[in-house]
């Protein structure tokens, strides 16, 4: 039975500058319990698609043609009220930013209550049994129905979310990015929920996400929209062994894959086009490594290819071969030369090469550095540029007055404890593990915004905590940070070229010409081009994928010898996030920066860097070698993580995680192993006993009783009941 049909759907947007075809001419059919993924970069129409079904367009937006039928009602000539009383009960959604969905003054039972009572008629005393009847479907504890949302994590959040989505038991569930941001231990826990209710409630799903491993884990068909139209309809196996559409197959190839890694990530270079005015050919066509004159000039339609699959490609009936030919890379990057963009520059001179504006004033900034470091910077002199011994972050919480009236009592959180580990010249680490381990906090002791409370941070032969203030001037321009959130790290009322001059201008640039050159050579070094049409744009002018470029331009403006990247794509589309890893790899070869990425996702990782570091509770309890930490970890917490990643690839099933759910707060120390508590293989021991730090041949070291000769020993076999 169709449940959802939708027939050249077309949607609007009145904008000051034109109106934008956001949807153009969109139809797709939904049968009942099927799993629809709908895939497609930010800006394509996806979420356009969802306010349209469930009929919440802001102001600006205009159902311009087409129908959408919902077992067999037209929705578009429902009246507001109808349609008003078909949400919930029949169609329900999951928004975007559901984490940000609930009311932060409310509890989060009431919220969920008042829902069943306003929109299900449920009595109070119904109400209250179904709230709990649904947090113990999606796996939370009904003692939380009495909690706020502040009290909830990100992983509580989302499923609180969906319970109130499955509230009235819809006909139709709609999820629109559900797991994105999430740590990837906490997406593989709702991805699971999402798995059992429909399989246990014979759900019809529609999820919206630009991420496509998500989609080959949970869906059993996608549709790939591009432009404000589907371009490829098919079953999820055939679709990601044998895509039929060249934008289809470089989303597969952007997206890093654990299982099967790629030595280059496909980046789709250039942007989809302007939508007030498609071009009369292939929308894809300036993007597409296979395009033909006759692509620009006919506009292919969504035909049948076979059984079950259709593609919008005038070359469809050459899918085979081009495929073949997508394996090549280079294929891709040769686009960037047909848009007539100009071609990366040669690796620049040396860090420090012009640097400040005179002779003078290098010396100025330079000379309180050399007491320190015993030689002017960036002439080597030793393989390890940074090296961290028994550091050590705590932060006090609570206390105070406040706290006094309200019987808190002051508490210490153990952030970071005593880590040790180097980084060599033009080496990448990352630093991996879930929300609340001590990454971020850690990356933050790197470039010195915070100070350690034990140990010590060596950075090119000097001491972090010795520094004066002429001395952290100069180690500012040598080490730099790019952040986590590219929308709130930039200023919103700076255009580009004032932010990115102005590192130039706190470093001694005086010469308002070699700022510019600078800064345009920065710019086109992160394939932002023609640098020039950038410098007077504001950020809310750009793309997500394009603001980080300029985050990233801005770390790199002074030509730093450190760089730490703290989730430097988790917001990013597949393809967008390609092109930036590529972009960031490539430059720290060629400046010989040493790296620390920060980031949840042991795929990305192994990608982008040469070690990996595990971050649990403020502890490393495995280092290695990306290859031997992927491919033969040692720790169990390192398992739990490489098992939670999801694989763009619907044969092969993630295994279900062994670990139990939740990160105990840091406010304590553990005389053990600090993963005991979660752990699947613990033993009495390890509740008692420290485990060691056992280092192989390939300098892979784990901390964990079960690791090397010391798992044999007899103290370690008596098991935890």
């Amino acid at each position: 039975m169709t449940i959802l049909s939708i027939r050249d759907l077309s949607v609007n947007y009145a904008t000051q500058d034109g109106t934008v075809q956001a949807v153009d001419g969109v139809s797709l059919d939904l049968e009942e319990g099927q799993r629809l993924g709908l895939i497609g970069e930010s800006g394509c129409g996806k979420t356009t698609l969802l306010k349209a079904i469930v009929q919440v367009l802001p102001r600006n937006g205009r159902i311009a043609g087409g129908k959408i039928l919902f077992k067999g009602m037209d929705l578009l000539q429902l009246p507001a009220a109808e349609m008003r009383q078909l949400r919930w009960r029949e169609i329900a959604t999951i928004p975007q930013a559901s984490m940000d969905s609930l009311n932060p003054v409310q509890r989060v039972g009431s919220q969920l209550t008042k829902l069943l009572r306003v929109r299900g008629g449920y009595s109070k005393k119904a109400a209250l049994k179904r709230a709990a009847d649904l947090f113990d479907l999606v796996g939370l504890d009904t003692e939380r129905l009495s909690h706020y949302p502040h009290e909830f994590s990100g992983g509580m959040k989302q499923r609180a979310v969906i319970a109130m989505a499955l509230a009235l038991e819809p006909s139709l569930l709609i999820a629109d990015e559900p797991v994105t941001a999430l740590d990837v231990i906490v997406q593989h826990q709702i991805l699971e929920v999402l798995r059992e209710l429909e399989q246990e409630l014979n759900l019809t799903v529609m999820l919206i996400t630009h991420d496509i491993s998500v989609v080959a884990q949970v869906c059993d068909s996608v549709s790939v929209m591009y432009a404000g139209r589907i371009v490829e309809q098919a079953a999820a196996e055939p679709f990601f062994s044998s895509p039929a559409h060249p934008y289809s197959l470089g989303l597969q190839q952007a997206f890093p894959n654990l299982a099967r890694p790629r030595d280059v990530l496909v980046s789709i270079e250039g942007y989809p086009p302007d939508l007030r005015e498609p071009p009369s050919g292939c929308r894809f066509a300036e993007r597409c490594p296979f395009v033909q004159d006759a692509c620009h000039d006919i506009d292919p339609k969504l035909e049948a290819i076979g059984d079950s699959r259709a593609a919008a490609c005038l070359r469809s009936n050459e899918m085979d071969v081009l495929r073949v030919q997508s394996e090549d890379p280079s294929l891709w990057q040769r686009v960037e030369v047909a848009q007539g963009l100009a071609p990366t520059l040669d690796p620049s001179p040396k860090m420090r090469e012009g640097l400040f504006a005179s002779p003078a004033e290098a010396q100025r900034v330079h000379a309180p550095l050399a007491p320190l470091w015993g030689k002017e910077p960036g002439d080597g002199g030793g393989d390890v540029l940074v090296q961290l011994q028994n550091v050590s972050k705590r932060f006090k919480i609570g206390g105070g007055l406040a706290g006094l009236l309200r019987g808190d009592k002051e508490q210490t959180v153990y952030a970071v404890n005593n880590i040790s580990f180097s980084l060599r010249r033009g080496e990448s680490l990352g630093l991996a593990g879930e929300s609340g381990c001590g990454k971020s906090t850690t990356g933050k002791l790197l470039v010195k915004l915070i100070d350690a409370s034990d140990g010590e941070i060596i950075f090119d032969g000097a001491d972090l905590a010795a520094m004066d203030d002429d001395s952290l001037l100069a180690f500012r321009s040598r080490v730099q940070l790019m952040f986590q959130n590219p929308f709130e790290a930039l200023n919103p009322r700076f255009t580009l070229y004032r932010s990115l001059t102005e590192p130039l201008v706190i470093h001694g640039w005086k010469d308002e010409n070699k700022r510019l050159d600078r800064v345009i050579e920065t710019l086109d070094r992160v394939n932002l081009r023609p640098a020039e049409v950038f410098l007077d744009k504001y950020p809310h002018q750009l793309s997500g994928g394009q603001l980080q470029r300029v985050v990233l331009a801005r770390a790199l403006v002074l030509h730093p010898d450190f760089l730490v990247a703290d989730e430097p794509v988790s917001m990013l589309d597949v393809s967008v996030r390609a092109g930036i890893l590529n972009t960031t790899r490539r430059l720290a070869r060629e400046l010989g920066l040493a790296t620390v990425y920060i980031s949840h996702d042991l795929s990305l990782l192994q990608y982008t860097c040469d070690r990996i570091a595990i971050m649990y509770l403020g502890e490393i309890v495995e280092i290695g070698p990306s290859n031997q930490v992927i491919n033969n970890p040692q720790h169990p917490y390192t398992k739990a993580l490489i098992a939670a990643v999801p694989v763009p690839d619907p044969t092969i099933e993630n295994p279900p995680l062994r670990i139990q759910e939740g990160v105990p707060r840091p406010t304590e120390q553990f005389i053990g192993c600090p993963f005991a508590q979660r752990c699947p293989d613990a033993m009495e021991a390890c509740l008692t006993v420290r485990p060691p730090l056992i280092t192989d041949e390939n300098e892979h070291r784990a901390q964990c009783h079960l690791y090397g000769e010391h798992r044999d020993s007899p103290k370690l076999k008596r098991q935890l009941p």
